[in-house]
């Protein structure tokens, strides 16, 4: 059993990130990496993806699935313990991010999430959705499902990198017909965070309803649900959040309720002419069967980051590493950047001219940095960098280093 870490308050959340992105508590972060035994095996700059799972998430894994080895699930108390588990999930997940605990419906995945919510809308031939050309596959995959089943019009709204008025661009493609505007927290193409807040009292002054897709948001940035007013947030927990791959969650707001039906349904009260009433709250929307492992140890892993790491803490120093990071890149000849500087957080996109991203990816595992490319139109393809706080400066500028060096050989 690894002993878990003991830090004072001010070591978690109250702990400060000088503007050079070097943190005043060295042997806070160096107690945290030995909890990410993944970060020594290569230069981790791949949260966006994956982000590594920590000790004590992986512990409650094995805990929970050896219980299930050894001691068999035919207990009639087992689902009991189930249901008390997912409890404490939502829980945590409604303390970590203002929300309530109604509001809260676990989920395998961000994708999950937002088929859920936006297969729940009731829509009428010719209705609309406003999105950008800078979303994931998966968004506009749930999107693309809705306009066929229901025929309703999708408009993609380009908005460049990201880093221009965001608002106003997508506002002049609003219409009378526009009943969501679904998009994400941050920019995987790009790393732009949009502006939410604004964006979503804009949709609730229309009576629009705001779908978000957070999979690079939670853990790489500051959410708070009751203050940005959105309706739906979706997000997944394998990434800036590190937990086990099938964990996630959908945010969905008490007062908003009944603007959204669940497509599926599983538990709920019944009688056999086919009337039944869904469980309350956003659980409702929950697909009923979970893995117990990977809820305990997604659940142990969100209180680590909450007591051992703290949030604050880590969202300051996503930023400042992705602020280091940009700096020096902009220094060296022969890469162009696509994220926009001033509306940024702790992800950074490039190109080398010359070089395909996947190359350039491929280059820089052989080197030992693993980053990854992004190559889906509309969008423009690049390398991109995650910035995670367990990052230390000094990986940073080694991996700027390599790119560097990386750009000098097609330049020969």
């Amino acid at each position: 059993m690894v002993e878990r870490i003991s830090l004072t308050t001010s070591q978690t959340s109250g702990t400060k990130i000088s503007t050079n992105g070097a943190s005043h508590d060295r042997e806070k972060l160096d107690a945290l990496r030995g909890q990410l035994p993944a970060v020594t095996c290569t230069r981790y700059f791949n949260a966006g993806s994956n982000g590594p799972i920590p000790r004590p998430a992986h512990e409650a894994l094995i805990s929970q699935a050896t219980a299930d080895l050894t001691m068999g699930r035919c207990d009639l108390a087992f689902y009991g313990k189930r249901q008390g588990e997912s409890a404490h999930l939502r829980g945590t997940i409604a303390g970590l991010f203002n929300a309530n605990v109604s509001e809260v419906a676990i989920m395998r995945s961000t994708t999950e999430g937002m088929n859920a919510a936006l297969n729940g809308v009731l829509w009428r031939p010719g209705d609309e959705i406003i999105t950008t050309h800078l979303e994931h596959i998966c968004l506009f995959a749930a999107i693309g499902s809705v306009s066929h089943r229901f025929g309703v019009t999708v408009r993609t709204v380009n908005i460049g990198d990201g880093g221009g008025d965001v608002l106003s661009a997508i506002a002049a493609a609003v219409t009378p017909r526009t009943r969501v505007i679904a998009i994400s927290h941050v920019q995987w193409t790009t790393g732009a965070v949009m502006p939410l807040a604004e964006i979503a009292q804009f949709a609730r002054e229309r009576g629009i309803l705001t779908i978000i897709d957070g999979a690079q948001g939670a853990g790489q940035v500051a959410v708070d649900f009751h203050a940005l007013g959105v309706d739906a947030y979706c997000q997944a927990g394998q990434k800036w959040l590190c937990g086990p791959n099938s964990s996630g969650f959908m945010l969905l707001r008490d007062d908003r309720l009944g603007d959204f039906r669940t497509s599926y349904l599983r538990y709920g009260t019944f009688d056999p002419a086919g009337y039944v009433v869904p469980p309350p709250g956003a659980a409702r929307f929950e697909m009923g069967e979970t893995y117990g492992p990977a809820i305990a140890a997604f659940d142990r892993g969100l209180e680590w980051l909450r007591d051992d790491v703290g949030f604050d803490w880590l969202v300051a120093r996503n930023a400042a590493l992705g602020k280091r990071c940009i700096g020096a890149l902009k220094t060296v000849d022969g890469i162009t950047i696509g994220t926009p500087e001033g509306n940024m957080a702790g992800m950074v996109c490039f190109n080398i001219p010359g070089m395909h991203p996947k190359d350039v990816s491929d280059r820089l595992a052989e080197r030992g940095q693993t980053i990854r490319f992004v190559d889906q139109r509309p969008s423009d393809a690049t390398a991109r960098i995650s910035t995670a706080w367990w990052t230390t400066e000094e990986e940073v500028d080694e991996l700027v280093a390599e790119i560097a060096d990386l750009a000098k050989t097609v330049q020969s």
